[in-house]
């Protein structure tokens, strides 16, 4: 993985940034949007998402092409075409 865990980021942290619920950047894990958070079992602690360090400002930039009018598969089509640039907004 590129991008790596170097600060752990968790999903409300993800969510806080594109202003959304952790429910939402969970739907959009699944509609491949966003890459999968690694999850770490810790017994009765439970269990904790950490994610990469560009899915907070990925995930506002998902945001910003909702609210530009996009669809989700357009902006899936944009993710494939390399439209997200980590560190260029």
């Amino acid at each position: 993985m590129s991008g790596l865990l170097s600060e752990p980021v968790s999903t409300e942290e993800v969510a806080a940034a594109a202003g959304v619920h952790p429910s939402t950047i969970n739907r959009w894990v699944k509609l491949g949007l966003l890459p999968a958070p690694q999850v770490l079992y810790r017994g009765r602690r439970g269990k904790q998402s950490r994610w990469i360090a560009a899915a907070p400002q990925q995930a506002r930039w998902i945001q910003g092409q909702l609210d530009a009018g996009l669809t989700f598969d357009e902006i899936l089509e944009k993710l494939e075409a390399g439209a997200f640039r980590p560190g260029k907004g």
